[in-house]
């Protein structure tokens, strides 16, 4: 080849040099760093799948300090939640120590309860200062927020977890299937309590003859009744008021013709327009005007000359007793000629006044007064109904009472109003007579009205004197029978408006308080109310008693007679119950006893049988006793009223003796058996000892004592005996033994069962079947982890929303709500601390529940607080230990798997590396010379120009 332009070798040596370099380079590079990928253009492909590992191996990385951090949190609450559970188990302690009371001195209590309220400062404060990086971990801050407070029938709530998704937000729907049930056991064999009762019997010696009751009459000598004035309405028909306006047209000399109108309430208003002259003067300057006489009802009206009608209308509709308007006149103008008096004119359009509306008055048939006799006057009384009523016309107004005729003339004057009649009435005869109640009285008195009227009045009546009645003992009353002859009656003055009447045993009077303005009608009706005496025959019943007859009043009471009263005897059975109702008694003479004494005797059927001695009379306490020495049996003298002694042969042939058999015996219920029972429940078991006729109400008492340490409630069901578990659910047990029962008991056939448990409620959250334990169910599951509580027995359904809180944990690599937990952290002040016994807080001093107050509750809301505390330390104990450790752990083996994968992709392989870093070294050093070399061959060509 001899062309030396174009050196193709050294152009080929050139590019095997060029790329022996970039190997050499690429070598270096990737040595250097170690990576295999340095640039997109090493490998497009690896770099994308490099990158997308390192992005999850970072975000891995993060999830795992993250967990770490969580870890450390949880750490940190459940070292102060241990600090807190020694606190409560201290309390727990000084609770059950305080609890020996028997033994502790006020001092050593009051101690303890010191020691308490420290206590629970400790745990308050461990609440509020529990902190990690400055964020408080058990004030509430870490709970979750829901509107579960609003719902009544929850009574206590814990949310675990809760994953609220996107929206923030999550409802929590809940449907109770069945409430929760108590255990519960009822017995009929214990019979309803009454009062228990003996069987009795009588024997009744003697014969009644019916009493005369005294009667007399008392009589109140100074008693009066007040008379009553006559009255009556006196109503005038035919007085007037104006009504309608009278309307007329003024016709002037010159043409001028006005509307002339009355003023409603004016002086010539109604009728009296009707009868209205006018009078016109005319002026030469000056403003015309109207003026009205009233006293001669003429109309002057000043008219300047020269006016319209138009003018003149406005002029004179100054004028406050008519109204003026333009008539019809056109172009009319005043002059002097329209001077002078206005009537009816002769014919139509002539000058003239013409009422073209008559005026018109009304009435009304209630115009007038009420006149009333004056009491004391001389018209008082009955007198006044025949009063005869005058009105008259005159020249003044006056009124006049002529008592002679009995007669009252009133005058009025042309013109005068009702009011004018009453005003005359009140102040001429005043002494007499009264008008009161006016209507209508602006109304004008009409000469129509006048005239006599007789017996204008009535209702009038005169006064009465001496009230009496007849009074008689009542039978069976404390005045009856002779007592009555000497009772008699005290009038006492009472300071009240009330009449009372009381008898006195001890004077034998009746003692009446007599209240103010008392009638003797009233004191009728005290006497009868107290029910010794009754009154008949009221005579004046209206009279007003008088102080005169204040003291003793004697009605002069005759014809009392007393009964012969019995001698009884009681015969009572010891014991209270039936069995000897029909036990029949019988006496007979027996002369062989000797005189004055008596025997008793039971006979083959159970009968009592008394054999009194025949030889004369015995004491009927004499009988009693020998009734009273029988074995079961109890006699008394329940009345001895009569002579106190039996002539038994005289009195059985009198037929006089009556004999009751015994009846009326009442078993007074409870246990028919003695019973030794064993109640066990939930909280231990207890063994009751009842005897025979034990109540129902002592057999509850006696198991409430203890229910406490049964767990067992029992209540009066209606007359049987209920027992029910205090527990809620399936722990809720009764077992019921009869150890013994005596013969004929019935507690252990009526019970309806021997043992019973209760039922847990049975819901669904969220349409996930719930797990119930007694009134409260859970559910766990990857979104919500919450325990409900419901008040005891509710089957309510509810709805509520969890619309944040809660400690949020992100751990995992992606940010979504499955690679986060949320967890509820709950105050663990004393406030909040606490289930169904109670708070906490309740255990200090003053609290309902302080050593002083309540030990016993004490002790069982410090129980409900341990195992909620405890209860919390397990869940975080349960999630650091399974979800964040097992987590940890996940995420430790997923980063070294992805740093394997993403390794082997991105690192650089240092041998293969190595050998292509020589080879591409050889390559070099040889493509430089043999470049050399291929740079050196056109030089061959000067050899052919040698």
């Amino acid at each position: 080849m001899t062309r030396i332009n174009t050196n193709v070798p050294s152009l080929i040596a050139q590019n095997r040099l060029q790329s022996s370099n970039q190997d050499l380079n690429t070598a270096l590079t990737r040595l250097s760093t170690g990576l295999r990928i340095n640039s997109g253009a090493d490998d497009p492909a690896g770099l994308i799948a490099s990158e997308a590992l390192r992005s999850e191996i970072t975000s891995l990385g993060k999830a795992v300090s993250n967990t770490n951090r969580a870890s450390q949190i949880i750490s940190t609450a459940d070292s102060a939640l241990g600090e807190v559970s020694n606190l409560l188990n201290d309390i727990r302690g000084l609770v059950v120590e305080a609890a020996n009371s028997g033994a502790l001195s006020d001092e050593e209590i009051a101690a303890n309860q010191l020691q308490i309220d420290s206590s629970l400062e400790a745990i308050n404060r461990i609440a509020q200062t529990t902190t990690f990086q400055g964020r408080k971990l058990l004030d509430g801050s870490l709970d979750f927020t829901s509107t579960a407070n609003g719902v009544d029938s929850i009574s206590d709530i814990n949310i675990d977890q809760a994953n609220l998704g996107a929206t923030g937000s999550i409802n929590v729907d809940v449907e109770v299937n069945a409430a929760a049930t108590r255990a519960s056991i009822s017995s009929t064999g214990v019979p309803p309590s009454t009062t228990s009762a003996s069987s009795t019997g009588t024997i009744t010696f003697g014969s009644p003859v019916a009493a005369d009751e005294a009667s007399g009459t008392a009589t109140f000598a100074s008693s009066s009744t007040v008379g009553v004035e006559a009255a009556n309405p006196i109503t005038f028909a035919n007085a007037t008021t104006p009504d309608g306006e009278a309307v007329a047209t003024l016709t002037l000399s010159s043409g001028v013709d006005l509307t002339v109108t009355a003023v409603d309430d004016g002086p010539a208003d109604g009728t009296v327009g009707n009868d209205t002259t006018v009078n016109v003067i005319t002026q030469t300057t000056g403003t015309s005007s109207a003026s009205f006489d009233a006293a001669t009802n003429v109309l002057t009206l000043t008219v300047t000359e020269g006016q319209t009608t138009a003018q003149l209308a406005t002029d004179l509709g100054t004028d406050a007793n008519f109204a003026f308007t333009a008539g019809a006149s056109g172009p009319a103008i005043t002059d002097a000629g329209d001077t002078g008096n206005y009537t009816d004119p002769v014919g139509p359009g002539a000058p003239g006044y013409d009422v073209t509306t008559l005026g018109t008055d009304a009435t009304d048939a209630t115009t007038g007064f009420t006149l009333s006799a004056v009491d004391g006057g001389a018209a008082d009384g009955a007198v006044g109904n025949d009063t005869t009523l005058t009105f008259a016309s005159g020249t003044s107004n006056s009124a006049v009472y002529d008592a002679a005729a009995n007669e009252l003339i009133v005058s009025l004057v042309d013109g005068a109003t009702i009011q004018d009649a009453y005003d005359t009435i009140n102040s001429d005869v005043g002494a007499d007579f009264v008008a009161s109640n006016l209507n209508n009285g602006d109304y004008t008195y009409s000469i129509t009205d006048s005239g006599s009227t007789t017996n204008a009045l009535t209702g009038g009546t005169s006064p009465t004197l001496a009230g009496t009645f007849d009074l008689e003992a009542v039978n069976t009353g404390a005045a009856d029978g002779t007592t009555g002859n000497d009772t008699t009656l005290n009038l006492i003055a009472g300071t009240g408006v009330g009449t009372t009447a009381l008898f006195n045993a001890d004077t034998n009077q009746v003692d009446i308080t007599v209240g103010e303005g008392a009638t003797i009608e009233d004191i009728a009706n005290a006497i009868n109310d107290d029910g010794t005496l009754l009154t008949r025959n009221l005579q004046n019943g209206n009279a007003l008693f008088n102080a005169a007859d204040l003291g003793t009043n004697d009605p002069a009471f005759t014809g009392g007679t007393d009964d012969s009263v019995d001698d009884v005897i009681t015969v009572r059975a010891d014991d209270p119950s039936a069995t000897f109702d029909g036990t029949t008694i019988s006496l007979a003479a027996d002369n062989s006893l000797a005189a004055g004494t008596a025997s008793a005797s039971l006979d083959t059927d159970g009968n009592i049988v008394v054999n009194v001695s025949s030889l004369g009379e015995v004491a009927v306490g004499t009988i009693s006793q020998a009734i009273s020495d029988l074995d079961g049996f109890t006699a008394e003298v329940s009345a001895a009223a009569g002579d106190g002694s039996v002539d038994i042969v005289s009195e059985l042939a009198a037929g006089s003796i009556a004999t009751a058999d015994l009846a009326g015996g009442v078993f007074g219920g409870g246990l028919n058996a003695d019973l030794v029972v064993q109640v066990r429940g939930a909280e231990g078991s207890e063994v009751f000892q009842f005897e025979k006729g034990a109540s129902l109400e002592s057999i509850v008492q006696s198991i409430n004592l203890v229910s406490d340490a049964t767990g067992v409630l029992a209540e009066d069901d209606g007359g049987s005996l209920k027992l029910s578990s205090q527990l809620y659910g399936s722990d809720g047990t009764i077992d019921i033994e009869v150890i013994s029962e005596g013969a004929g008991g019935t507690f252990k056939s009526g019970l309806t069962s021997s043992t019973a448990a209760g039922t847990d409620i049975s819901a669904t959250v969220n349409g996930i079947t719930a797990d119930g334990d007694g009134n409260s169910f859970s559910i766990n599951t990857s979104t919500l982890d919450i325990n409900l509580t419901v008040n005891d027995g509710s089957s309510d359904n509810f709805t509520f929303a969890i619309s944040g809180g809660g400690a949020k944990f992100q751990l995992g690599p992606d940010v979504t709500t499955t690679q986060q937990a949320r967890l509820g952290i709950g105050s663990l002040s004393t406030g909040q601390l606490g289930g169904p016994a109670g708070r906490l807080y309740e255990l200090g001093s003053g609290q309902a529940k302080s050593l002083t107050n309540d030990v016993g509750g004490a002790a069982k809301v410090i129980d409900d607080v341990i195992s909620k505390v405890t209860g919390l330390r397990g869940r975080l104990g349960a999630f650091q230990a399974t979800t964040l450790n097992s987590n940890l752990v996940s995420l430790k083996e997923t980063q070294a798997n992805l740093l394997e994968a993403e390794s082997s992709i991105r690192d650089a392989d240092f041998a293969q590396e190595s050998a292509n870093l020589t080879r591409a070294q050889i390559l070099t050093q040889s493509g430089t010379n043999v470049l050399s070399l291929a740079n050196q061959n056109p030089q061959n060509v000067l050899a052919l120009l040698g």
